[in-house]
């Protein structure tokens, strides 16, 4: 597998630092292999191997701790011979109740490093989390960006790289989670819904004892055909009640923050762009990965959303918090903020024509201020002009920056 410098830069520089890391990401993101690779890069530090337990909650060996009084005879088992400081790494943490008074243990009781992995974006949103408040640093793991997905195909499969329209062609139909790059190509979708089954069963109906798995099914199936899209828990409602079934809203709310905590969607929230003010409804959902929408559907019908979650999952990947803007009628498909910088972005498949370019490009000449404005598409000519910035898409994803 391939060394993902964009994590492994911000873990490394903490190593040895009391914040604990914890990781959280979509299931078989990558994550476990980070853990691995954060143990090769302390072990070429000159840490003893007898020093660094990785722990994973999903290996027979530990999948029988349920609680934190298990997780606190488990380490001091492990760890009562160590000599000097200890480095302790979790894998899959959320499978153990209460699990935050253990590691607090840990911190209080021993000379150690502590890095943790988890599949719920929510791992210290309850009241335990007070107990290491303000002593971690949170690091969100997605699957392989365009530019992560040539790196794998040069350095694992040792091929030419410079053919970036038919790499990206393949980007967009399979997606970017790391384990089916390994898949021979006509087991890709069936791998891809089996991912899929993982995160819902273990994930969503186990953690949160869903009884009514197809209702759920039908839910998730409705927000990946219209990622994207705006629509609403009424939305979704109609839906159902149109197929012969009835749901509340709230148990849809429900149903959709379970999959958001999972890390399987993310919302994006609506914005006054005049009126800097979020709008409450009518928010978009975007899938962790634009390849999950294949498999469960097939072919692709509408490109140009398929580029704008690319897009967007991108921008999070940078370290951008996203909205969905609006200015008048017209809607501004991303408002990116990070640090003291803030950039608009508009992303559609071509600018074919006049109409085309008029839609893209009018809403983002009606924000008066002074950052940077774009139009990402798939052309190769520039359509810059009028203080907007144009850009082609694959351009965008492989370079460092936006700019």
């Amino acid at each position: 597998m391939i060394k993902r410098e964009l994590y492994l830069s911000q873990i490394e520089r903490l190593i040895d630092k009391e914040p604990i890391k914890i990781i959280t990401g979509v299931r078989r993101s990558g994550k476990t292999y980070l853990l691995k690779s954060i143990r090769e890069e302390l072990k070429s530090r000159g840490v003893d191997e007898e020093n660094i337990f990785l722990i994973s909650f999903e290996s027979m060996r530990y999948n029988r701790i349920e609680d934190f009084r298990q997780l606190d005879e488990c380490i001091m088992n492990l760890t009562e011979n160590a000599r000097g400081k200890v480095y302790l790494l979790f894998d899959e943490i959320q499978n153990v109740k209460n699990w935050e008074r253990s590691i607090n243990a840990c911190r209080v009781d021993l000379d150690c490093d502590i890095y943790i992995t988890g599949s719920n974006s929510e791992l210290l949103s309850g009241e335990m989390a007070t107990l290491i408040s303000g002593r971690y640093y949170q690091i969100n793991v997605y699957p392989f960006s365009f530019a992560e997905f040539l790196q794998y195909k040069r350095e694992m499969e040792n091929k030419d790289t410079s053919d970036l329209d038919k790499l990206f062609s393949e980007y967009v139909e399979y997606g970017g989670m790391p384990p089916i790059q390994q898949v021979a190509e006509q087991d890709k979708y069936s791998y891809l819904a089996d991912i899929y089954d993982t995160i819902l069963l273990n994930d969503i109906v186990t953690r949160h004892n869903i009884r009514n798995t197809d209702m759920l099914n039908r839910i998730l199936d409705y927000v990946i055909m219209n990622f994207g899209k705006k629509f609403s828990a009424g939305n979704i409602a109609k839906y159902v009640k149109h197929e012969g079934r009835k749901l509340a809203k709230d148990t849809i709310l429900d149903y959709l923050l379970y999959s958001k905590n999972a890390c399987f969607i993310h919302k994006a929230p609506r914005e006054d762009i005049k009126g800097k003010k979020v709008l409450e409804h009518n928010e978009k959902y975007f899938l962790v990965d634009h390849g999950f929408y294949q498999a469960r559907f097939g072919e692709i019908e509408n490109m140009g959303s398929i580029l704008e979650n690319i897009v967007y999952i991108e921008l999070l990947r940078r370290g951008y918090d996203v909205k969905v803007g609006m200015i008048g009628k017209n809607e501004i498909d991303f408002v990116c903020r990070k640090d003291k910088e803030k950039i608009y972005i508009q992303v559609t498949y071509q600018l074919e024509n006049d109409e085309t370019k008029d839609r893209e490009f009018s809403g983002l000449e009606k924000i008066n201020d002074n950052f940077d404005k774009y139009v990402l598409s798939m052309d190769k000519l520039d359509f810059s002009g009028n203080g907007l910035k144009h850009r082609n898409i694959i351009d965008f994803l492989i370079s460092e920056y936006i700019h």
